[in-house]
């Protein structure tokens, strides 16, 4: 399994980048994964207290199974480490693998932009693309090359480049301090108050 990241402040095209490469790459015959990194604190996929999973996680259960007839869902309702994630998809038959965001992880790397000045701090020896709303602005003025996702030509140039450029996954993944800027990602979301 080829793994790698794509990262950016919000609205900086991250999604849509994920989106469109999850498209090319299964045109191209590549079973796809995803692992959106999620930065609120208070972040819950069962946040209906209701529901009777989230009954189970209440009751102490350590790990909650969603069975059902078109999906099975893991609630792991404790931090993990990326290497145990990249581990799990591993036998899903992966071919590819994208994780939007996840600053710390010191995964290939696709930054995406709003503007020149985001990426510095975004930018690993690893990095090999810039995507994103800014692509087409700064082509030829970083040293890496830009795509538009969105363009038809765009994106098969970055996926050409992804295909030639991503390493099979080798772990466990090293970590990288996460930039100044991405520390308190997650204030004032309507999910949560900031001061708790």
């Amino acid at each position: 399994m080829k793994v790698f990241q794509i990262v950016g402040v919000r609205k900086s095209g991250k999604t849509t980048t994920v989106e469109c490469l999850v498209k090319k790459l299964k045109q191209r015959g590549y079973r796809v994964g995803t692992v959106k990194c999620i930065n609120c604190p208070v972040f819950t996929i069962d946040a209906d207290r209701h529901s009777n999973t989230a009954r189970h996680a209440e009751a102490g259960a350590d790990v909650v199974v969603a069975y059902g007839k078109r999906e099975v869902d893991f609630i792991y309702p404790a931090p993990q480490d990326i290497n145990q994630t990249l581990s799990i998809l591993s036998v899903a038959d992966l071919d590819y693998c994208i994780v939007e965001g996840g600053y710390e992880f010191d995964l290939p790397r696709i930054v995406c932009l709003k503007n020149e000045g985001e990426f510095s701090e975004r930018c690993t020896e690893r990095t090999f693309a810039v995507a994103g709303v800014m692509a087409e602005t700064l082509k030829g003025r970083l040293d890496l090359p830009a795509f538009n996702a969105m363009s038809d030509e765009g994106l098969e140039a970055l996926a050409e480049l992804t295909e030639s450029t991503v390493p099979e996954l080798s772990l466990p993944v090293a970590a990288l301090p996460r930039p100044q800027s991405c520390r308190n990602f997650c204030r004032g979301c309507a999910g949560h108050n900031k001061n708790k």
